[in-house]
């Protein structure tokens, strides 16, 4: 608003519309003039304009002083003893006023004397003694004074004090009201050694809101992980670069989500991993079999318990030895044989084996849609008289050796994913597609549509001529053939070669 378009009647209106505060922030540049600021002192009966012309803190000191002789109402006297331009004499009277809002607006103000501070201090209303235990013109004596104050909501906004002498913080810190005891210990700028101390109470709450502050000394953070309660260790130990020592505590103090989070931390000497391979709560054992860093023979020790949950755990850490994962297959316990399935890199062999004798681990195995291990025909036929649609999935995406007149055969399946996957394998033929591409499922024509879009734009690389060694002239590949495969071509992963020792008890064991 420019000094020109600016009236008593505008900015009356202004502090109707926006409120006291802001009227007064959005009046400071450009300044109010003083012969409007002097006008809205003559209108006696409008209390916003006096309220305004009190609380402005670019109004004049004389009209400041006109304006308290004049015997305004106590909310004007109020929002003078906040003006910064007040002048200190006015400040005494308010500090002596009759109604006790007065006196604590007045006991706020920064410029206050310090006799008058002393007055406030022993004021009868908590709100005044309140009021003054938060000014920062506090001196060491106010303070002291202030601390044995009665009320605790006054010592408790005197710990609220940014510049709290150590004294008057080891005070409060000790303060019989948990509020003011518990504020000071969290927000007090103190010296480290009082920490240490407020660390060494043993006190639930007190170590809690030690804990609250911000850059805490790390060698304060590994005492309070020692404490002997568990939300205070909890609360102390992240972003903590832990010892040795630390850790051990934990195993032997801490409850069990505590030991739970040692067993899988990656730097866990064998000493500390057998006492948690002891625990007496499974999930602690459970989380130290998932570590990668766990010790062979612990994981051994692990498989012989033949606890379900632990072995389930030990099934999903990726840094087993095949020999233990063959072991944890011969447990033959359901969960154990579900978490094989999610491994990402198991040996062939003991996965066909798996998939052929185990319904756990074939029915997870097929809703992952896997092909990393690739099935001969023999083991894809038996899957395919399975009941589950996904099974039958999984003999189709899983056996590259399907022949064409197969999957002729094997796209009348009465399941549209089936279908679709007979459609997708790499010798299903054109005319095959062309079949399916008026099926009644929408998704299989759909399916089909992609597949024949795909072929036009990326036709298959034509086969290189073969030499003849007769004449040395290039004559063409025979064409491909319907005959049956040769059952010696199998694929690498379930060649019939010798198989360790361990292998072969495993497939005596599901034979059975």
């Amino acid at each position: 608003m420019s000094d020109e378009s600016l009236t008593a009647e505008s900015l009356l209106a202004l502090i109707q519309d926006q409120g006291l505060r802001r009227a007064i922030n959005a009046s400071r540049k450009p300044p109010v003039p003083s012969r409007i600021l002097q006008e809205l002192t003559t209108r006696t009966d409008e209390l916003d304009a006096l309220h305004f012309v009190a609380a402005y803190p670019l109004s004049p000191s004389h009209l400041l002083e006109a304006l308290a002789d004049s015997e305004p109402p106590s909310s004007v006297l109020a929002h003078l003893a906040t003006n910064p331009r007040t002048p200190p004499h006015l400040l005494t009277q308010f500090s002596v006023h009759e109604d006790a809002s007065v006196r604590a607006h007045a006991a706020a103000h920064p410029q206050l004397p310090s006799r008058e501070i002393h007055t406030l201090i022993n004021d009868s209303s908590e709100a005044v003694r309140r009021a003054i235990a938060a000014n920062a013109a506090l001196r060491l004596p106010h303070q002291a004074a202030l601390v044995a104050d009665r009320a605790p909501s006054v010592r408790l906004r005197l710990a609220g004090q940014s510049g709290l002498p150590e004294p008057v913080a080891f005070v409060l810190g000790a303060d019989s009201a948990a509020a003011v005891r518990l504020h000071t210990i969290a927000t007090a700028n103190v010296e480290d050694e009082l920490l240490e101390g407020w660390a060494a109470s043993d006190d639930e709450a007190e170590q809690l809101a030690l804990l609250q502050r911000k850059n805490l000394p790390v060698e304060l953070c590994h005492s309070l992980l020692r404490s002997s309660h568990a939300s205070v260790r909890r609360l102390a130990r992240p972003d903590l670069d832990l010892d040795d020592v630390d850790l051990l505590y934990l195993i032997t103090k801490g409850e069990a989500d505590e030991r739970g989070w040692v067993a899988t931390q990656p730097l866990l000497p064998r000493p500390l991993q057998s006492l948690l391979a002891r625990d007496p709560e499974p999930a602690v054992q459970a989380s130290l079999a998932t570590n990668p860093v766990l010790d062979e023979v612990i994981a051994r020790y692990f498989v012989t318990l033949g606890d379900e949950t632990v072995c389930s755990a030990l099934a999903a850490n990726a840094a087993l030895p095949d020999e233990l994962v063959q072991a944890l297959a011969a447990t033959r316990l359901p969960a154990v044989l579900t978490a094989l399935a999610y491994r990402q890199t198991l040996d062939g062999r003991l996965a066909a084996l798996l998939i052929q004798h185990s319904a756990e681990f074939r029915s997870h195995w097929a809703m992952q849609g896997r092909t990393d291990v690739p099935l001969d025909v023999e083991l894809a036929r038996i899957l395919l008289t399975d009941p589950l649609p996904t099974i039958r999935r999984l003999a189709l995406i899983a056996c590259p050796n399907w022949r064409r007149a197969d999957l002729y055969e094997l796209a009348r399946d009465p399941a549209a994913e089936v279908r679709i996957a007979a459609a997708r394998h790499p010798h299903a033929a054109d005319e095959l597609l062309e079949d399916l591409s008026a099926d009644p499922d929408a998704k299989v024509i759909a399916a089909v549509a992609e597949i024949q879009a795909h072929r036009v734009a990326h036709p298959p690389a034509p086969a290189p001529p073969q030499k003849s060694s007769q004449t040395g002239v290039d004559v063409p590949r025979p064409p491909p053939t319907l005959a049956a495969p040769d059952k010696s071509a199998t694929t690498a992963p379930l060649a019939r070669t010798s198989a360790p020792e361990l292998f072969n008890k495993l497939k005596r064991i599901f034979w059975k």
